[in-house]
C-alpha cells in the first residue's frame, strides 16, 4: 500500500536500521515531553519514594514479627494505596494521550517495511529476540518489531534523563 511512498531504498538493512532508530528517539523524545507536559513529576517522585519507604518499614515489620508496628503500619496502607492508585492513573492518562497515534504510525511502518523484514543485525545470537522467537538457534536478524524495540528501550533511559521525565534518580 505504501509501496510508492517509502521506496526500495528504505527496504535496504542498512538505512532500514538507522530510520527505524531515528523513530524510537523522537518517539521517545516526544513521549518524555508529553510526561513532563501533563504530569507533576516532581510528586510522583515523591509519592514514589513515600510509597516504597513504607514498604520496606512494612516488610521489615512483619519480618521481625513486631505486631504493634504491622497494625499501625496496615492502618497507613490504605491510604499510601490510594496515593499509589493516583499516581499510576495520572501516568496512565498521560500514556494514553501518546499511545493512540503511536499505535497509527506503528501498523503505516509495519505496512510500509513488512513486519518480517530484517532490519538490523545483532554482533552476538539472540535466540529469543531474532526474526524466528519460536527457533533455538542464534541467528543474528532482528525484524521491525524487535529492532525498534531494541532501539526505543535504549534511547528511553537517555531521553528521560535529558528531559527529567525519569522516575528514578
Amino acid at each position: 500500500m505504501l509501496e510508492p511512498f517509502v521506496g526500495e531504498a528504505f527496504k535496504f538493512p542498512l538505512i532500514a536500521t538507522f530510520l527505524i532508530a531515528g523513530l524510537a528517539l523522537m518517539v521517545n523524545l516526544i513521549s518524555s515531553l508529553v510526561r513532563k507536559r501533563f504530569t507533576d513529576i516532581e510528586k510522583t517522585k515523591r509519592i514514589q519514594k513515600e510509597v516504597k519507604e513504607f514498604n520496606s518499614e512494612l516488610r521489615k515489620a512483619m519480618m521481625s514479627k513486631d505486631k504493634e508496628k504491622e497494625t499501625k503500619l496496615k492502618k497507613r496502607q490504605k491510604k499510601m494505596n490510594e496515593m499509589q492508585m493516583k499516581m499510576m492513573t495520572q501516568n496512565l492518562k498521560t500514556s494514553m494521550y501518546f499511545m493512540l497515534p503511536f499505535f497509527g504510525v506503528w501498523w503505516i511502518l509495519i505496512d510500509a517495511f513488512g513486519y518480517g523484514t530484517i532490519m538490523a543485525y545483532s554482533p552476538v545470537g539472540i535466540p529469543v529476540l531474532t526474526s524466528n522467537p519460536f527457533g533455538l538457534d542464534s541467528s543474528t536478524e532482528l525484524n521491525f518489531f524487535w529492532w525498534y524495540f531494541i532501539s526505543s528501550i535504549s534511547f528511553n533511559g537517555i531521553i528521560s534523563k535529558i528531559t527529567g521525565t525519569g522516575l528514578t534518580d
